[in-house]
């Protein structure tokens, strides 16, 4: 195929999927089945207790982390190696992140399950 045939193709292609979009209707959407919650979930406990574990993992690597990076900051900087310390340092903010996002998690998993 030459250039201004495949161009055409693709032009004709894009138009004829814009037409399908812009007559979409919102009957479609509500097509989906959309059933209540229900809190007999089965396996429900075993999520329960997953979640609760890895919240926990979560805070300790966080922990850990901040232990990590303060040990290579101060072994970096009495052993006068920039290296050492500038790796330890990363460790020390990505343990900061690391609690943050622990500490957030319950606030952003809520947030998102009430936006919609």
């Amino acid at each position: 195929m030459d250039l201004r045939r495949r161009a055409r193709l693709w032009v004709g292609s894009v138009v004829v999927g814009a037409g399908v979009l812009a007559s979409a209707t919102p009957a479609w959407a509500q097509a989906v089945p959309d059933p209540a919650p229900d809190g007999s979930l089965p396996g429900g406990a075993l999520i329960t207790q997953v979640l609760g574990w890895l919240k926990y993992a979560s805070i300790a690597a966080a922990v850990a982390g901040l232990l990590i990076g303060g040990i290579a900051t101060g072994v970096g900087h009495f052993g006068s190696s920039y290296s050492a310390s500038s790796a330890g340092r990363k460790w020390i903010l990505g343990g900061i992140g690391a609690a943050m996002l622990a500490g957030l998690a319950h606030t952003i998993a809520t947030t998102v399950y009430n936006a919609s």
